[in-house]
């Protein structure tokens, strides 16, 4: 097991209850049992089992039954802690859930695991208003791992996945397409059509990091624009992808910037794209995106599990000057303005969409995400090798 960056003990120390929301395959039951292995007082329910997911559904009342049974055994002062996995199967479960916490105050603890909050969302579902923490897992970082960069722009970093072998880990990746993302995605209730949802989502892959304007890509699928970004939202929603909103100092100009969409995996989008079996070339301009949607990755990671509280937006002018990320706290916090490059030395005229988005930003700090040995500066712009910048980037 790989040694996880966010750390449930520590997390879920006090008895508070918590969601773990991730895509399916980045290891959330995995991270859950290995929770339960460590507490004294335990009971795992995995809705994924159908025998499990009948009998709930046909009489929810038997979960409260059974755990306040098993609450006779655990002391006064001590906890019991439950796992749901997949508790986006039965949302009606929740109602229960909460009725155990307020019931049975301090002596127990749910983590509920899913891969979306979408459907339970959407069904009404109890959220618990507060009575349970939001967490997120990611796939493999390099918090997490040392990556061999090269692997991880071409498999990805799901932890099953990476441990595969090429041939074997494709594969996966492939059915990993077919079956969760064509699929189970429809099982869900999340869409309607499966065609459309096919050719949305082959859209999605071949727009991956660029400004996606909703009306252009309607009239090439032959669908409504609030169609095309329905489902965009999907992605979004079912932590597939993350959404970067154009950024500027005014909400309103915010608001009507086309946002970017990036793929939560390098392999995964490789796989929707169909590239899984082409060749990948350093100096290719495919290389230098799939670097770009890593680091962009390797950033929200970083800012979800530190905690950091950074909001990611991207600078783009109408003559097309653009910065790849701009970093962000609150309205006197100075923006951080991101670019990347996969090359290991990048030159001053590699960098002119920071320069530019300086002139406009004078209090902005200007940094460059690439594959140099060692730091240098360019003028005002601190050039970094990538580990580096993440770190320097989500302190303070």
């Amino acid at each position: 097991m790989y040694k996880r960056k966010l750390k449930l003990p520590g997390l879920l120390k006090q008895g508070k209850s918590a969601f773990l929301f991730g895509p399916r395959g980045v290891g959330k039951t995995v991270l859950a049992q290995d929770y339960l292995s460590r507490v004294q007082h335990a009971e795992s329910i995995d809705l994924l089992s159908l025998d499990v997911y009948r009998r709930y559904v046909a009489e929810p009342g038997l979960f409260r039954l059974e755990i306040e049974e098993r609450l006779r055994d655990v002391l006064a002062k001590e906890t019991l802690t439950v796992l749901i996995d997949e508790v986006q199967k039965f949302p009606g479960l929740l109602d229960e859930v909460h009725y155990l916490i307020e019931r049975h105050k301090g002596q127990v603890q749910f983590l509920l695991t899913g891969s979306s909050a979408r459907k339970l969302k959407r069904s009404g579902a109890n959220l618990l208003a507060g009575r349970a923490w939001t967490l997120r897992l990611h796939p493999l970082s390099s918090q997490e791992l040392v990556p061999d960069l090269r692997k991880a722009l071409t498999i990805g970093t799901l932890p099953g996945i990476y441990q595969e072998t090429s041939s074997s880990a494709k594969r996966s990746l492939k059915a990993y397409v077919e079956t969760y993302l064509r699929e189970e995605v429809m099982q869900e209730s999340l869409v309607r059509k499966v065609d459309h949802f096919i050719r949305l989502l082959d859209v999605a892959g071949q727009v991956n990091g660029e400004p996606v304007n909703f009306t252009a890509v309607a009239r090439d699928t032959g669908v409504s624009v609030r169609t095309v970004q329905e489902y965009f939202d999907i992605l979004v929603d079912t932590l597939l992808a993350f959404r970067i909103d154009g950024w500027s100092y005014s909400v309103r100009k915010q608001l009507r910037q086309s946002p970017k969409y990036y793929f939560f995996d390098c392999g995964v989008l490789n796989a929707v794209r169909g590239e899984l079996q082409t060749e990948l070339k350093s100096s290719s301009y495919r290389y230098g995106k799939l670097f770009e949607t890593f680091i962009v990755n390797e950033l929200i990671r970083a800012n979800d599990y530190n905690e950091s509280g950074h909001r990611f937006h991207y600078w783009r002018t109408n003559t097309g000057m653009e910065v790849d990320l701009v970093l962000t706290r609150g309205p006197n916090d100075s923006p951080r303005a991101v670019e990347i490059k996969s090359q290991a030395l990048p030159k001053e005229s590699d960098l002119k969409g920071l320069k530019a988005f300086a002139s406009e930003n004078h209090t902005a700090n200007l940094f460059c995400l690439c594959q140099t040995p060692r730091k240098y500066t360019l003028g005002s712009i601190q050039v970094l090798p990538w580990q580096k910048g993440i770190e320097i980037l989500l302190q303070g």
